[in-house]
């Protein structure tokens, strides 16, 4: 395989995209308890909730949601243009970076800090994460949430059914193992949360900064420019 195709597919292996899946499972269970019952990432989850304080005319809720999606779009958006301008095989490494600082203010910040001030910002840099990061083994996915990837993962296994396609197979289990890995993230996340209530959030961060590193590491020894 070519050095630059091995450096562009670095990216998107499947412990990177794993690693990545259970840290999004991780914040969305931490900002669900710790944060006011808002998803930093789910904003299907949050689009419910914002109808639902609408016709409650719970206007603290709505404006908490609607900056929570506000932000989580214009993290996509900012994110496809550094993926557009990009010149260097380190690209991915500022958003990841921001993700730390973010998470690491985020867990010294008090309850009696509104939402709205907190969560907007980790939807913001979750979408920067699920933007930049968003292949396995070239095929498309999600590392914030997990609905498209359940549904790839029974297709695949159901297509393998039929046409006994090994590649049909390998997919549908690999994205039956981001559904886990996700999962496993959340479940680490509640229970991590009865120890370290709001500072739950800087074990993200430390895992996450450790991943940086060690994908910075990868890109080096792999000769990028």
């Amino acid at each position: 395989m070519p050095k630059k195709e091995t450096l562009t597919e670095l990216y998107s292996t499947q412990f990177m995209a794993n690693a990545l899946v259970a840290i999004g499972g991780f914040i969305d269970a931490y900002t669900f308890v710790q944060r006011g019952g808002v998803m930093a990432a789910g904003q299907t989850g949050n689009i419910i909730f914002l109808s639902v304080n609408v016709v409650n005319r719970d206007f603290l809720g709505v404006k908490t949601k609607l900056a929570t999606m506000l932000a989580f779009a214009l993290g996509c958006f900012i994110g496809q243009i550094i993926k557009e301008v990009h010149k260097t095989h380190y690209w991915r490494i500022p958003t990841l970076i921001l993700e730390i600082l973010v998470f690491f203010t985020v867990g010294w910040l008090p309850t009696s800090l509104p939402n709205v001030a907190i969560v907007p910002a980790l939807a913001f840099v979750m979408a920067m994460q699920t933007t930049t990061f968003n292949e396995i083994e070239g095929q498309g996915y999600n590392n914030v949430f997990s609905t498209g990837n359940l549904k790839k993962s029974m297709v695949g296994l159901a297509s393998y059914l039929f046409t006994k396609n090994r590649k049909q197979l390998k997919s549908g289990l690999t994205f039956l193992g981001l559904v886990l890995s996700f999962a496993i993230g959340a479940m680490i996340s509640a229970v991590m949360q009865n120890y370290f209530g709001l500072a739950t959030i800087w074990w993200a961060c430390g895992f996450l900064a450790l991943l940086t590193i060690g994908y910075m590491i990868a890109i080096y020894r792999l000769g990028a420019e």
